[in-house]
């Protein structure tokens, strides 16, 4: 039973008004002179009557105090699907009941609404192609989406509660929203546009990180500069060339076949120009092939097979392949990734001065991705910035096509390419990954 200050102050005040009414009653009968057991059993029987309309009365009272009680209990514990039963009398506490099961109702509906809403949220968190790392102020992850699991190659679920140096992602908070740098996670690799945000969390400030791959948007917008620029350059120097080399061709025909000193003076320069605008013609064929690389045949191919294919065009140089599996075999376009790697070796080869040089190349399996390495000794690397860009070569007669290919190459096969440095000794390692 609930002993509450409203139920006392009702108990006194019935008691009030049924006692004294009571006792008048028998003190009129006393005057009268009605019998005295007549008066007994009157009292008798009127303090049965209050004593029974007090225990109903505290009864129903009880019981509308306990549906109330239960009613916003259960709202506390945010269960929502219990509701008290109306009398129908329209009194005080027939409202109050009334007014707690729809305020239950409108706060489950709410409820519904709410997840609904995160669940819509988390579906778009999960299939975005960014990557999102809550990290709180203690420098732990206190949540990723799918995307962030996905550069680590584990579930979700599993890193939070990882300090941001277990994951090695702690210079990524150095950077202003907006940059763009190269960087490395263990499931890919090129250049990642950082995005930093905030929140709080029990008056606690947290860290929003948000990673965007941006390498195919970057090599999509400057492959299709390089080809616009191919495009009109190929277009007005061929339109150029070809009359120039159509007349060197007709002049040198017009000349006599007897030909003094002068005559041949004049054939030999006839002849360079027709030779120089040939070979210039085909130097932007050569960049066209460049734009017009075809979508890759894949077909499942030994990778250690297809290396060791290649050691006859190296013969005059030392390479040493070392492959984690011999029967290894991927998904590749064989004839472009040998492509590739010819490139690869001979940039390996002319770039090593000494003749007992060393190409080694080094293979692995780290989750459902191949890594192939090709290291040399040679001089390294003096300008990285400009590796991909067209034109470009430290050859004195290289055409500054091969890296673009190859980057363009692994890229097709949804893999990456890059050349960088070697950091035990001089010399290149160049890095290829593709998927298994």
């Amino acid at each position: 039973m609930l002993d509450t200050s409203i139920q006392t102050v009702q108990r006194r005040l019935m008691l009030v008004a049924s006692v004294t009414p009571t006792c008048l009653m028998l003190l009129i009968m006393a005057v009268h002179g009605y019998s005295g057991y007549l008066i007994a059993l009157t009292a008798f029987l009127s303090a049965l009557l209050i004593m029974y309309c007090l225990v109903t009365v505290d009864h129903s009272l009880n019981f509308h105090l306990a549906t109330v009680m239960n009613l916003v209990e259960s709202l506390t514990n945010n269960e929502f699907s219990m509701r008290g039963k109306r009398t129908g009398r329209n009194d005080s506490m027939d409202g109050l009941i009334g007014m707690i099961n729809r305020l239950s109702e409108s706060m489950n509906q709410q409820r519904l609404e709410i997840r609904q809403q995160q669940y819509l949220v988390k579906k778009i968190i999960n299939n975005i192609d960014v990557a999102i790392f809550a990290i709180n102020d203690q420098e732990e992850i206190a949540f990723v989406n799918k995307g962030a699991g996905q550069l680590f190659d584990r579930e979700p679920k599993s890193m939070p509660g990882q300090l941001i140096n277990s994951l090695a992602i702690h210079d990524l908070l150095q950077c202003a929203s907006g940059d763009v740098i190269e960087w490395h996670f263990p499931q890919k690799s090129g250049q990642f546009q950082i995005n930093q945000d905030s929140y709080y969390e029990n008056s606690r400030r947290q860290t929003l990180l948000f990673v965007t791959d941006v390498s195919e948007l970057l090599r999509g917008q400057e492959h299709r500069a390089w080809k616009n620029l191919l495009r009109v350059l190929s277009h007005e120097i061929n339109n150029t060339l070809t009359p120039i080399a159509s007349l060197s061709q007709i002049l040198r025909e017009l000349l006599p076949q007897e030909k003094d000193e002068s005559i041949m003076e004049v054939d030999g320069g006839l002849k360079i120009i027709e030779e120089r605008a040939k070979n210039l013609k085909s130097f932007i064929e050569s960049y066209r092939k460049l734009t017009q690389l075809p979508a890759p045949m894949k077909r499942l191919q030994n990778i250690n097979m297809l290396l060791r294919e290649l050691l006859p065009l190296f013969e005059h140089r030392k390479i040493n392949i070392a492959c984690c599996q011999e029967t290894l075999k991927i998904n590749i376009d064989p004839v472009q990734i040998q492509q590739l790697l010819i490139n690869v070796f001979k940039n390996a080869d002319e770039a090593m001065t000494d003749p007992k040089g060393t190409i080694t190349v080094s293979c692995e399996v780290q989750k459902h991705n191949l890594i192939l390495e090709i290291l040399d000794q040679g001089t390294g690397i003096t300008n990285k910035s400009n590796l991909f860009v067209p034109f470009y070569s430290t050859k004195s007669h290289g055409n500054g096509i091969g890296l673009t290919l190859c980057r363009q190459i692994a890229e097709n096969h949804s893999g990456y390419f890059s050349i960088d440095n070697r950091e035990d000794m001089q010399g290149c390692v160049a890095r290829l990954i593709l998927p298994i």
